[in-house]
């Protein structure tokens, strides 16, 4: 089987494990946000009374908040994350939902920026999908707004910098990460590794880009990680659901820094040079995932 096959298979096999798990029975549940709120805990060293449960593995860093308060600046960001999510869900759907000929300004910018970070109209048909390419898209932004809100218990647990600090070591951050996830990892599928720079305001804040808005599209990308991505397997570069590669519809700085400026705000310029301008044939999206 030809490896754009196994790359469409495997996205298959992920998206319906994260279906099957969340016992989404219908289209109509998926889209649905729950009615919940966010489910999560804080593990941070130095927190505030209240803020965070205690440490599963020692390896946890101490908590930068000014006064300690991790929790009420995660809980912050979830919200931004599902509102931005479920935003840019809205706003790919308007999109699709009529003929480009006939879009208004609004679903013309969607359009546009669809265009510019994942290098096709979102109206394309991916085959293996049976369908546009943004509805494909705008069903993972849903599933991340559904899966922050209240869909499962979330452990964020912080970690310092270390160099150097291996791929696989989940103990420590490489000094330019903001956040990771590790959900092959045996009691981690729904764990996200918070690093220094995830607190830091002076590096979060970007021009038209407060840091909760920065901080709540590094949580959707984490989330892109936790709910679709499965990594390359044996070396044989094989593409199982989101990365932080090419091409566009799996690699989630794409949906960092599209979730960010489809709502209006502006750029994360890390997220920008994670997607990468687009650099492929016109036919790629066929072998997309």
């Amino acid at each position: 089987m030809r490896d754009f096959e196994l790359e469409l298979e495997g996205e298959l096999e992920d998206l319906m494990s994260v279906l099957a798990e969340s016992e989404l029975e219908s289209e109509a549940e998926m889209f649905a946000p729950a009615a919940t709120g966010p489910i999560f805990d804080v593990a941070c060293a130095g927190c505030a009374a209240g803020q965070c449960t205690a440490c599963p593995d020692g390896q946890c860093a101490a908590c930068p908040a000014h006064g300690g308060g991790c929790r009420a600046i995660i809980g912050e960001a979830i919200v931004e994350a599902i509102k931005l999510a479920l935003g840019a869900a809205d706003k790919i759907e308007a999109a699709i939902r009529v003929p480009q000929r006939s879009r208004g300004p609004e679903a013309k910018e969607t359009a546009r920026l669809f265009q510019a970070f994942f290098c096709h109209d979102p109206s394309t048909v991916i085959p293996w999908a049976g369908g546009p390419s943004g509805a494909s898209v705008a069903q993972r932004f849903r599933a991340v707004a559904r899966e922050l809100n209240g869909g499962r218990r979330i452990l964020f647990i912080c970690r310092a910098d270390r160099d150097p600090c291996p791929d696989d070591d989940e103990t420590c951050c490489s000094a330019d990460v903001f956040a990771f996830t590790m959900p092959l990892v045996a009691g981690r599928g729904s764990a996200l590794f918070l690093c220094p720079r995830f607190w830091d305001d002076a590096i979060q804040n970007k021009p038209g880009l407060p840091a909760v808005d920065n901080r709540a599209g590094t949580i959707i990308h984490e989330m892109m990680h936790m709910l679709f991505g499965h990594g390359p397997e044996s070396g044989h570069g094989k593409i199982h659901g989101i990365l932080d590669r090419d091409p566009k519809r799996a690699n989630a700085h794409c949906y960092k820094a599209f979730v960010l400026r489809a709502n209006g705000f502006g750029r994360s310029p890390v997220a920008n040079a994670g997607c990468g301008p687009c650099q492929v044939a016109a036919h790629e999206f066929e072998y997309e995932v």
